[in-house]
């Protein structure tokens, strides 16, 4: 069941490249290429063997162009039945087919053997970009791990005297049943302890590899793993309302969100597609009009089109945030879509709400004596911060003045304070004052709701975070540490690096081979690798996101 959920994320590029691990997987593409890759060798042997015609050459080369090649003109003729034409596939078509005609060409040597190995390098693309994507799933899986499979629930028997405990799925479950958790399993939903004490294992929820106690009264979360002893836990969600499910729903329209830059991505093909069509058959037609030299001009037309295939650029970044969603999950932290990352790594003030936030929330006696707790890693949360180059850290409180006054002299690196607030009035207080540069909120309560919807970015507290502040926020953080704000930051910030360095990388190797091509200085092979060797590259760089 689990390894269902991981298959929604092919992300629409304009270039429709992404049409290709459907058919059958990776194996069976690794086996097209094997098999073109022979037939391309014994190719070239037969014409160097035998004088053949250029027309008994071509029969021979279109078997390995076909078999490597058929996906992709199916696509582009899709592509043109759609009135989507402009696509990578178009572009690819074209190119090699255009290749398969200078062969016919008085000026040059036969392209034979230059449009099947074109082909051939765009799927070896296609197969690198498969296997990055096939990563960053990985590690969305490995947060897929925390899906339960099975729960026991305890009901009353036939004849209503003695309990059975029959297995379930877990959205089989109604709210109030009792369910027994044995030692080593899942806990399918959330719910309360009723029965037995325990050490949880929540790393699949929240990063933290300290096992958590768990005692009759105390609430336990869903995919918390049961390490010490059976418990019986009366739930308190649906199964479709649990931690799990929602973290699970998080992570998987994640990559649905579209980034700017992705956006950009469509637009770019788009429109650049039929410019460098267009500029290509201007440059097939108009300079041998003035020199006669048709054959040369076509030939530097067709180079042109091979060479000007964006597909390092249309790959790269939806992966390079792909990726960087995954690398974050990896460390509890839940970025709902990219299009967040690009906020979260230009914040410069990060507003805080104190209860449960910066403190426990737990309210003391009457005599508010111990009172509220601050956390232990916030001090070191707000210097992480600070490092990571935000100038304002303000917190916002409902709470007493003297509380507040309590916990902000605690904080020195605290800009400013605000306490005795309605929700109403944090909403106010952000339209007012808090309007500078893109600007986080960090809550965890129903009251913080309106507050992390309006903020650039909102971070919930994902463990102790009440269901309308996750639901409300943009960034779930799985285990309550504020430190883990500045990590969110600085994953964002590489994230976007590396996207950065893949779109000038492709778009300044593409311009320089595009200029040689135009002046005929640039070979097919020449073409081949600036596309397929950017985007090989980018992928490779791309990667690197998983690794925050």
């Amino acid at each position: 069941m689990a390894k269902e959920h991981h298959h929604h994320h092919e992300h629409e590029c304009e270039c429709g490249s992404c049409g290709h691990h459907h058919h059958g997987g990776m194996k069976s593409q690794l086996t097209l290429i094997v098999i073109t890759v022979v037939l391309l060798l014994v190719a070239v042997w037969i014409e160097h063997q035998f004088s053949l015609t250029t027309w008994q050459l071509l029969l021979v080369y279109l078997v390995p162009y076909l078999i490597i090649g058929h996906d992709t003109l199916k696509e582009a003729a899709e592509g043109i039945v759609h009135g989507n034409a402009f696509n990578e596939h178009f572009l690819m078509s074209v190119a090699t087919l255009g290749a398969l005609c200078i062969g016919f060409l008085p000026v040059a040597e036969t392209e034979f053997p230059e449009a099947v190995f074109v082909m051939l390098f765009f799927q070896v693309g296609e197969l690198f970009e498969g296997y990055a994507e096939g990563k960053s799933r990985e590690s969305i899986a490995h947060l897929m791990d925390i899906r339960p499979d099975v729960a026991h629930v305890v009901r009353a028997g036939e004849d209503g005297s003695q309990e059975v405990v029959t297995d379930v799925h877990p959205e089989d479950v109604s709210l109030d049943e009792t369910i027994v958790v044995r030692r080593g399993e899942k806990i399918p939903l959330d719910g309360v302890v009723v029965e037995g004490s325990t050490t949880l294992n929540t790393v699949a929820l929240t990063g933290e590899s300290a096992p958590r106690e768990a005692r009759v009264g105390d609430e336990v979360y869903s995919g918390c793993i049961n390490m010490s002893a059976h418990i019986r836990i009366r739930t308190t969600k649906t199964f479709g309302e649990s931690t799990v499910s929602k973290v699970l729903e998080l992570v998987e329209n994640a990559s649905e969100r579209k980034s700017e830059s992705e956006t950009f991505i469509t637009k770019f093909a788009r429109i650049y597609t039929p410019i460098v069509v267009f500029a290509a058959l201007a440059l097939a037609i108009v300079p041998p009009l003035v020199d006669g030299a048709w054959s040369t001009w076509i030939y530097r037309a067709l180079m042109f089109l091979v060479v000007s295939c964006p597909c390092a650029l249309v790959l790269s970044v939806p992966l390079t945030f792909f990726g960087g969603i995954g690398g974050a999950s990896r460390k509890g932290i839940l970025i709902k879509g990219a299009n967040y990352m690009d906020v979260l790594s230009k914040v410069t003030t990060v507003v805080f709400d104190k209860t449960g936030t910066l403190t426990h929330g737990q309210v003391s006696d009457e005599l508010l004596v111990t009172g509220d707790r601050l956390k232990s890693d916030a001090p070191a949360a707000m210097e992480a911060l600070r490092d990571a180059g935000v100038q304002r850290m303000v917190m916002l409180s409902g709470d007493r003045r003297e509380a507040v006054q309590r916990i902000a002299d605690q904080l020195p690196l605290l800009t400013e304070w605000h306490a005795e607030l309605l929700p109403t009035d944090k909403v106010a207080l952000f339209e007012q004052t808090l309007h500078q540069g893109p600007v986080a909120f960090v809550g965890d309560g129903i009251n913080d709701a309106p507050v992390l919807a309006r903020a650039d970015v909102g971070i919930a507290m994902g463990a102790l975070g009440s269901d309308a502040a996750i639901e409300a926020a943009d960034v779930v953080l799985m285990d309550d540490k504020p430190s883990k704000i500045a990590t969110a930051i600085r994953v964002a910030r590489r994230t976007l690096s590396i996207a950065r360095q893949n779109v000038w990388l492709a778009i300044g190797i593409k311009v320089a081979v595009l200029v040689l091509a135009t002046l005929g200085l640039a070979t097919m092979w020449m073409a081949v690798f600036a596309d397929v060797g950017v985007t090989v590259l980018a992928v490779l760089n791309a990667m690197r996101a998983l690794k925050c």
